[in-house]
């Protein structure tokens, strides 16, 4: 063979080979991913849960790789919750697949252990997890005009974007860190002993350490938080900023639940202008008629010097409490 010609024939030698080592990498990885989905349903299954896909479809050949998962169902073997969806893909990113994100394309219905349901629906709705050595290094969920609507509820929850990120808190070993941020969200109801404050929350973002979070992979049917508890689990806000209503600040606190699951904890507003907050919580409705003329005056007092307050929201004992003044009683949450 001539060298002239020689030299033509290389490069195309060179890009078949390249062509026929990337498609045997492609469906390799499509295989490991396969293989990988399989063997956690069946991990899962032996661990007492009940998972099952329908089918799963490969996708994006040559440069892109995802998994169209069918009628993908989980229930969990602890905690009484189970989910369920017609389509979900799976995408592996080609040179980290280390990477993962899911993409619901259907609806997801998620039912409660008392069995009521909550169906789950988005204009885009993204989860994504990262692991390093096999351990979780960050996980995330991003949405874009979601809704949450519980047909034995009155009203649906609305928001333009949400986003929710986590990672574990390299300050302690069993504490992780999320950070959340809403906008445009739209409550279903009114919140008790807020209702003047409205459906409407324009933003809400919070930075939150999940102490002892390690505990909550061990919940339990009957009492999903109860390991939890007993660690000594709760939740630190180091950051809250919250737009609600009058209510415009950003606080810090904690929160967890007591022997009896009621909320306890405590939360702290710097408010500049708190004479419209005050007046607010005065009009609620299920205010006692001390808490609401104690509250009147407050209101009053600051619209006329016009000074600035920290707010202070205390749950304890079965008890919420507002600047130090009794509000409402404390049902357990679950």
């Amino acid at each position: 063979m001539k060298t002239r010609t020689l030299w033509l024939v290389i490069p195309w030698a060179l890009f078949a080979t390249l062509a026929i080592g990337w498609a045997v990498y492609w469906h390799v990885l499509a295989g490991t991913a396969e293989n990988r989905v399989r063997a956690w349903i069946a991990e899962q299954n032996e661990q007492g849960a009940q998972a099952s896909i329908g089918a799963i479809v490969r996708h994006g050949f040559p440069m892109l790789l995802r998994l169209e998962l069918q009628d993908v169902a989980y229930a969990a073997a602890r905690g009484g919750w189970s989910i369920e969806t017609a389509r979900a893909d799976l995408h592996v990113q080609m040179v980290n697949p280390d990477h993962t994100i899911f993409e619901a394309k259907a609806p997801i219905s998620v039912t409660r252990g008392n069995g009521e349901t909550t169906s789950i629906n988005a204009d885009a709705l993204i989860a994504s997890l990262r692991t390093s050595g096999g351990a979780l290094a960050q996980a995330g969920i991003e949405a874009d005009n979601i809704e949450l609507d519980d047909p034995n509820e009155d009203g649906v929850l609305r928001a333009r974007k949400i986003v929710l990120n986590l990672r574990h808190d390299p300050r302690a070993e069993s504490d992780y860190q999320v950070a959340f941020d809403a906008e445009a969200l739209t409550l279903p109801r009114p919140v008790r002993s807020f209702e003047s404050f409205g459906l409407d929350v324009p933003a809400l973002r919070a930075a939150i350490v999940v102490e002892h979070g390690a505990a909550l992979l061990t919940a339990t049917q009957d009492d999903p938080l109860g390991p939890w508890r007993e660690a000594g689990g709760r939740l630190r806000f180091e950051a809250i900023a919250l737009h609600w209503g009058p209510l415009e600040a950003t606080g810090s606190g904690w929160g967890a639940l007591d022997d009896e699951r009621r909320l306890a904890g405590a939360l702290s507003f710097p408010i500049e202008r708190p004479a419209p907050v005050l007046s607010a919580l005065a009009n609620g409705p299920n205010v006692d008629d001390s808490a609401r003329q104690a509250l009147g005056l407050l209101a009053a007092g600051f619209a006329l010097s016009g000074d600035d307050i920290t707010l202070d929201a205390e749950a304890g004992g079965g008890v919420l409490r507002l600047e130090g003044l009794s509000v409402r009683r404390l049902p357990p949450v679950y």
